[in-house]
C-alpha cells in the first residue's frame, strides 16, 4: 500500500470522526426541535406578543396602532375596578385553593382503609376530574336557580345564589372547590398509600390516637404531595374562567369579576386589547411571585 493511500485513508477517517462528533453534539437539539417549535408557536410567541401589546393602543382586531408606553399599566393601577378584581381574585383563590385541598384531604382519608363500598366512594370522590367545568356549570346553574333550584327547595330558602352580591362569589367558589377536589383526592390518595404502615403500628404501640398519627405521621409523610397540590390549586384558581363566564359573567356588578374574566371583558367586549394584555402581564407576575414565595418556604415545611 502506498504512502499516499494511507494518508488518504487517515484523512477520511478523521473527517468521518469529526462529522460523527459534530452530529452527536447536535443530535439532542435536533430531537428537541419539534418540541421547541410547538412551544415557540403556542407558548413563547403569545407570551412575548402579549407583553408587546401591553405597551400599545390597538384597533378592534388587536393590531398595535399607537405606542402608549406604560400608560395601560398606569390607567389600570388608577382604576377602582382593577383593584376590585384583585380583591375578588384573592378571595376566590384563597377559598378555592384551601377548600379544595381540605376536601381532597378529608375524602382521601375516608378511603385510606379498606371497607365495603370504599371503591365506590373513591370513584365518587374522583368523579369531578372527569366532568367538564362548562357542563358542571350548566348543571349548577339549575341547582342554584332562585325559584326552582334544588338548593332552595331542599333548605326552604329563597336566596338568589348567583344573582346577589352577597352570595355570588361564595357560590362560584363552592362549585370550583368541588370541581378541583377530584384531582386533590387522586394525588393525596396516592401519597397516603406510600406512607409506611410500620409507622402507624409503632405509634399505636406507643398509645398514639388517630389525630396524633394524622399530625405527626400522615401529614409530614405526604408533605411533598401537599406542597405540589397547593401550588397547582393556586395556579388553577387564578386561571378559572368557564364557570364564572357561564354562571355570573363577572357579576352582579363586579362581585365575581376575577382578573381572568376582566381580561376577557377588556379584549372581547371593549376591544381594548392593550389593556387586556397589561392585565395578563400583571396576572403572570402575581402568579410568578406567589409561586416563588411558595418554593422559598418549601424547605422549611416539606419533608423528603
Amino acid at each position: 500500500m502506498s504512502l499516499k493511500t494511507v494518508s488518504g485513508n487517515s484523512q477520511s477517517n478523521a473527517m468521518n470522526k469529526g462529522s460523527s462528533g459534530l452530529y452527536s453534539r447536535i443530535e439532542p437539539y435536533l430531537l428537541l426541535l419539534p418540541a421547541f417549535a410547538i412551544f415557540g408557536m403556542f407558548l413563547f410567541y403569545p407570551f412575548f406578543r402579549t407583553i408587546y401589546l401591553s405597551f400599545f393602543l390597538t384597533d378592534k382586531f388587536g393590531n398595535a396602532k399607537v405606542f402608549w408606553n406604560i400608560r395601560n399599566y398606569a390607567d389600570l393601577f388608577k382604576s377602582a375596578s382593577f383593584w376590585t378584581s384583585i380583591t375578588v381574585t384573592v378571595k376566590f383563590v384563597l377559598g378555592v385553593s384551601i377548600g379544595s385541598l381540605l376536601v381532597g384531604m378529608i375524602t382521601s382519608l375516608l378511603t385510606a382503609d379498606e371497607y365495603p363500598g370504599a371503591t365506590f366512594a373513591a370513584g365518587s370522590y374522583a368523579m369531578p376530574v372527569a366532568i367538564a367545568s362548562a357542563a358542571a356549570s350548566m348543571a349548577f346553574r339549575m341547582i342554584f336557580h332562585p325559584t326552582s333550584g334544588l338548593v332552595n327547595n331542599v333548605f326552604g330558602t329563597h336566596i338568589n345564589w348567583l344573582g346577589s352580591p352577597e352570595w355570588a362569589l361564595f357560590s362560584v367558589t363552592l362549585i370550583t372547590i368541588w370541581l378541583q377536589s377530584g384531582i386533590n383526592f387522586i394525588f393525596l390518595s396516592a401519597g397516603l398509600r406510600n406512607v409506611p404502615k410500620e409507622l402507624y403500628e409503632s405509634a399505636s404501640i406507643d398509645g398514639a390516637n388517630y389525630f396524633q398519627k394524622l399530625f405527626n405521621i400522615t401529614i409530614p409523610s405526604i408533605s411533598p404531595t401537599l406542597f405540589f397540590q397547593i401550588v397547582i390549586n393556586i395556579i388553577s384558581s387564578f386561571q378559572t374562567f368557564s364557570q364564572i363566564k357561564i354562571l355570573t359573567q363577572g357579576g352582579p356588578g363586579d362581585a365575581t369579576n376575577v382578573i381572568v374574566h376582566a381580561i376577557y371583558r377588556d379584549a372581547f367586549f371593549n376591544f381594548r386589547f392593550g389593556t387586556a394584555a397589561a392585565r395578563s402581564v400583571i396576572l403572570f407576575v402575581i402568579i410568578l411571585i406567589v409561586t416563588l414565595i411558595q418554593f422559598k418556604f418549601e424547605k422549611r415545611s416539606v419533608n423528603y
